[in-house]
């Protein structure tokens, strides 16, 4: 056995509580999704704003335009989001394992590894949905518009309509993204540091679905409850295969405003209920 696997059989935490694992990543992903949410909210407002003051002076509004301008602020935005969860996941994991006390030839998690890549690794699974989300938003407002002048309402009432109508829109919109954007980061962040762990270390990992379990869990996920699998191997859920929570592969269906979490550890290991 090599220095860096003896050094590594210090992860093992002997028994862990799943219900103190499942709060644990709750918490953290709260608190990055109320930060997530209080930008969004701002960035959507600002832009709503903006559309509704171009419209009363000008008259003009182009969907193609607009969806193109809200990429470019919302992009960002959710870049440096999604470095965020990165590193808070990473930062804790390792606090949770030990691993700095590993000698610094050892690669340690969330100082040595460059996460650059990784965050860009899963921007590009995220880019498809973000360009759904803003050209959404542009379209409500275009409707609003094409509806006004129908009704002959002049530039000032559609400009006030856009503020009143899509504004709401873009609150609970920012709600559900802030939620499910920060979820699904964090849940490909665990994938990923603990396969890395596994690689590196030569240690056999086991992955296990938690389940909040109260009256707004999905039945789907209910089920999937407790299942156990490899690190290379899907969960079930639902009839779909997902290495993780946030797998893109499971669809909206088990993405959007889901609280589940991955316990990941050793096969030696106990995970108690």
């Amino acid at each position: 056995m090599s220095l860096a696997q003896k050094q590594f059989s210090r992860f093992r935490r002997g028994r862990v509580s799943l219900r103190r694992e499942l709060r644990k990543q709750l918490r953290i992903r709260n608190n990055l999704e109320k930060d997530s949410f209080r930008k969004l909210t701002s960035l959507f407002g600002r832009f709503v704003n903006t559309k509704a003051f171009l419209y009363k002076e000008f008259g003009e509004f182009d969907l193609g335009i607009a969806t193109r301008d809200l990429q470019a602020e919302l992009y960002p935005v959710m870049q440096s989001h999604y470095r965020k969860v990165f590193r808070n996941i990473y930062d804790e994991n390792n606090t949770t394992n030990t691993l700095e006390e590993l000698k610094e030839d050892v690669l340690v998690f969330g100082r040595n590894v460059d996460l650059e890549p990784i965050i860009e690794e899963f921007f590009r699974t995220r880019e498809l949905i973000l360009s759904g989300i803003t050209s959404n938003i542009s379209r409500r407002i275009e409707k609003i518009i094409i509806d006004g002048r129908s009704e002959g309402l002049t530039l000032t009432e559609i400009a006030r309509n856009i503020e009143k109508k899509v504004r709401p829109i873009t609150r609970t919109r920012a709600a559900t993204i802030a939620r499910t954007e920060t979820h699904n980061a964090a849940g490909f962040a665990h994938h990923k540091y603990y396969k890395q762990v596994a690689t590196d270390y030569g240690s056999k990992m086991l992955k296990r679905w938690g389940a909040t379990n109260d009256p707004r869990t999905r039945s789907a996920h209910s089920l999937a409850n407790g299942q156990i699998r490899e690190m290379d191997e899907d969960f079930d859920v639902g009839g779909l295969p997902m290495a993780h929570t946030g797998d893109p592969r499971g669809g909206a269906r088990n993405n959007i405003n889901c609280r589940c979490v991955i316990i990941y550890v050793d096969e030696q290991d106990v995970v108690s209920d």
